[in-house]
């Protein structure tokens, strides 16, 4: 990681001349510390960079100096077309850095007033991935899952199922589908013998093997993609359906809204109060989609339900010590 610093440090002084320790570090993701650090080194091996002084000061080479690290490779073109369809690295990896460093070199590859466009862009929009409460899961495997669908590697994975089981697989991956932050790898499963989506998150140890693989002429990730995901809509509807738990709520009041999702069976108004027999699917989502609103609503059957909301009403009253 430090070499791709390294290159980005060099890269941006070249580019646009004199550098802040700040500004260096705010680009490149890491602490003004290990930017001076990373200065030291430079001049130890000798780059030419100087240190000027006063308000406008900063880092920059001396007069005439000049490198020739500005043209575009094929992993720099790989990882911009990535970064815009919207797939980018977790922060603070390998794989973050030669990202910012091949946005630096787009900048140092254009003219000065689309070079400024390019630094106007980047300064005015900012996407911030991290929920509002809690914290984002970050996939640590990225890198090497990307690395080994371009590079056609077989990898060996322990997979952790939605029950707690884990299971050690072979896979040769596909390609990678990134759904509401998720990550999910499409690979052939050499266990199952067919293709499988894996979803990231659940990979809880990683090696990329020496052996690769040859990707079907006959599959298409996007048409695989779609296909799998109306599959999966169709099944998650299907045991929906077959579910079934049916409550009776009392509503002092019009209050429809709030179930709205659930299959509401039939509605009667009595004495200005509403009865609506729903299907809550099963006790569990029942209760928790009931209890925020048992201020507000009375369950009149089951009677397991109505004892839940009850009791647990109890333990929160004797929690505030109120008879």
């Amino acid at each position: 990681m430090r070499l791709h610093r390294l290159l980005g440090i060099i890269m941006l002084i070249d580019s646009r001349g004199i550098m802040k320790a700040r500004n260096l570090a705010e680009i490149l993701e890491t602490s003004e510390r290990s930017i001076y650090r990373d200065i030291d080194i430079l001049c130890e091996a000798g780059i030419p960079i100087t240190s000027i002084p006063g308000p406008n000061g900063g880092y920059s080479f001396m007069e005439g100096y000049k490198i020739n690290s500005n043209s575009l490779g094929s992993e720099d073109v790989v990882n911009l077309l990535l970064s815009s369809m919207g797939i980018r690295p977790e922060n603070n990896t390998g794989a973050s850095e030669e990202l910012n460093n091949a946005f630096i070199k787009l900048e140092s590859s254009v003219s000065k007033e689309h070079r400024q466009e390019i630094v106007r862009a980047k300064e005015s929009f900012f996407v911030d991935s991290e929920p509002w409460w809690g914290k984002r899961h970050e996939n640590q495997y990225v890198d090497l899952i990307k690395k080994s669908v371009l590079n056609l590697n077989k990898l060996k994975i322990h997979y952790k199922k939605y029950t707690g089981e884990v299971s050690e697989r072979v896979i040769r991956p596909y390609g990678v589908v990134i759904k509401n932050s998720q990550w999910y790898m499409v690979a052939f499963c050499e266990l199952k013998n067919e293709i499988r989506v894996f979803k990231c998150a659940r990979v809880t140890d990683i090696e990329v093997l020496e052996e690769s693989f040859i990707m079907p002429d006959s599959f298409y990730l996007k048409d695989f993609w779609k296909k799998s995901k109306k599959q999966f809509v169709t099944r998650t509807v299907s045991e929906s359906v077959s579910s079934s738990y049916p409550v009776k709520l009392k509503f002092y009041e019009e209050k429809k809204k709030l179930l709205e999702g659930f299959n509401i069976c039939s509605t009667t108004e009595d004495n200005g109060y509403f009865i609506y027999d729903i299907d809550m699917i099963s006790f569990t989502t029942a209760c928790n989609v009931i209890f925020p609103m048992s201020d507000r609503l009375e369950v009149l059957d089951p009677t397991e339900l109505r004892e839940f909301i009850i009791n647990k009403s109890k333990k929160i009253c004797d929690l505030y010590k109120i008879n």
